[in-house]
């Protein structure tokens, strides 16, 4: 969705002001599709577009084919999760004008991922090695470096912490991100992967021999 927003943008099939997040025109309007396209925009072919995309290629994909591998309720409500954070912190800080969320996203993803993988070796664009846990202050430094704004990116690691806290640091939350029945049932309409009813139904006894067992001989 990023490549073909970039695409539409850059032969100048779309107009990027019609996706940016803008709170008047959601309600005034009705215009309720920009809750979801600030975070596919990336911008032009650029730099910035190029490591935005290998970012969410290797760390989103490996969250969905890792530790969400056979979850993908739970995938899903992990992105709602964080689409909603960032949505309401744009909204409760408007002086710092977050209208594009894809940098945020993308940083959440990044610091889930280094939680799930503290001591894995990354090589960061072949300059140095850092261990996963330290992964997102590597890229935030390195945006710094480039004359980037670092608030996006603490926004996204913020949301991503808040998610890791709340679904696997703290007991006391963790039943509260359990995708709910829609959740499931939508991933298993859209067949996008693995949901809890797939797997109950796949571990319930079927077909002939699913009766209670019986001993040879007994009475």
């Amino acid at each position: 969705a990023c490549v073909a927003t970039t695409l539409a943008m850059e032969f100048k099939i779309l107009d990027p002001h019609l996706l940016v997040l803008d709170m008047g025109l959601i309600l005034g309007r009705f215009q309720i599709w920009r809750l979801v396209t600030p975070f596919f925009l990336v911008g032009g072919f650029s730099w910035n577009f190029l490591m935005r995309i290998i970012l969410l290629h290797n760390y989103g994909v490996a969250l969905e084919k890792g530790p969400y591998q056979f979850k993908t309720s739970e995938f899903v409500m992990m992105l709602l999760f964080g689409m909603f954070t960032l949505l309401s912190i744009s909204l409760a800080l408007p002086s710092f004008g977050f209208i594009v969320l894809n940098g945020p996203f993308v940083f959440m993803l990044l610091y889930i991922w280094s939680r799930h993988f503290p001591t894995a070796n990354v090589s960061v664009m072949g300059f140095f090695t850092v261990p996963g846990f330290y992964l997102p202050w590597a890229f935030l430094m390195i945006n710094m470096v480039l004359g980037g704004s670092p608030w996006q990116d603490l926004i996204g690691i913020f949301t991503g912490h808040m998610y890791y806290f709340l679904n696997e640091l703290n007991p006391n939350t963790r039943g509260l991100l359990e995708p709910p029945a829609f959740i499931h049932k939508f991933v298993d309409w859209a067949q996008l992967g693995h949901s809890n009813s797939q797997q109950q139904s796949a571990t319930r006894p079927t077909g002939a021999f699913r009766g209670r067992g019986q001993r040879l001989g007994a009475n």
